[in-house]
């Protein structure tokens, strides 16, 4: 199935799901889309705080076509988001958000001169503010700014192996809209 394809059954799964949903008051729980990180939910437990966890994920690959090396990667990350709200005018609610996240990335590379194997892992803590505004019973955006630090180690399989750790520091954005259930 190619991408397109699955936009298209995807689209027509969420817009036959969400006429039925209209109706219907506001649920605890809905789905979380943002940019730059990925597709998650959140879950109100109570009108004070909420969980946001969401997953990333990319797969590609490259065919040298007999001129340069077959390229294959994936990664994979997981992240889960604690909302705090402090304030609320209104529909808009301000919160603050300490974040976890976790990360697993892979790559090969196969040419006819050198081929190499690299796997990392990472984790990362940040610290953000936001915003989360309604625009009607079953639909809201939010959009949120912080810091991060984050630790990544990679080993690497060539001619000599190598191991590698870092760390970086820096600010976060996140934008995003939320589907209720």
């Amino acid at each position: 199935m190619n991408g397109r394809t699955a936009c298209v059954i995807g689209l027509a799964l969420w817009m036959g799901s969400a006429t039925a949903a209209w109706a219907q008051e506001k649920g605890d729980a809905g789905l979380a889309i943002s940019a730059p990180q990925g597709i998650g939910v959140i879950w109100h437990p109570s009108d004070k705080w909420a969980l946001r966890p969401d997953l990333t994920f990319s797969f590609s690959e490259t065919d040298g076509e007999d001129i340069g090396p077959d390229i294959s990667a994936s990664s994979i990350g997981f992240g889960i988001s604690a909302l705090f709200y402090t304030h609320r005018w209104d529909e808009l609610r301000l919160y603050v958000s300490p974040r976890l996240t976790l990360s697993h990335s892979s790559s090969t590379v196969d040419s006819d001169i050198l081929n190499s194997n690299s796997s990392g892992s990472g984790w990362g803590v940040s610290g953000s503010i936001g915003g989360q505004y309604s625009l009607g019973s079953r639909f809201g955006v939010f959009a949120e700014a912080g810091l991060v630090f984050a630790s990544q180690s990679t080993e690497t399989n060539s001619i000599a192996s190598t191991n590698r750790t870092g760390w970086s520091f820096g600010t976060r954005t996140a934008i995003g809209g939320i589907l209720y259930f």
